[in-house]
């Protein structure tokens, strides 16, 4: 299970990988912004299995990041990580499902290794 961190908060970065190791999942890239992992993705898209994507970047906005891997025709599972409000994280999984992406849903920060070991074992990676 190949899987793809994306926050501009290192914290939150350190945080969720610790998260996923303990969950047994080593197989983990971190980037504090979209552009690499969208340029990895860009020439291979099954670089990632998982992508756990930052709705609020200052380099790129979860919403474009989201536009960029329904072009690429994304076919992992997307899991948002946010500090806002409920109504957004709605309306980005709507969009992005408009898009044919699969969404496996959405994390507040800071999550649990519970909230995330669900989500994760809701599309076969827990």
């Amino acid at each position: 299970m190949k899987i793809f961190v994306v926050d501009d908060d290192p914290f939150a970065l350190r945080l969720v990988s610790r998260q996923l190791a303990t969950l047994g999942l080593t197989d983990v890239q971190t980037f504090e912004a979209a552009y690499k992992p969208l340029a990895l993705l860009g020439t291979d898209v099954k670089a990632a299995d998982v992508i756990l994507l930052d709705l609020a970047m200052p380099d790129t906005d979860g919403m474009e990041c989201i536009q960029q891997l329904a072009r690429m025709q994304y076919r992992g599972s997307v899991i948002f990580l946010s500090g806002m409000d409920d109504g957004i994280l709605q309306l980005a999984s709507v969009l992005a499902q408009g898009l044919q992406l699969r969404v496996a849903g959405a994390l507040k920060k800071p999550s649990t290794p519970e909230q995330l070991h669900a989500l994760l074992d809701s599309i076969g990676a827990g």
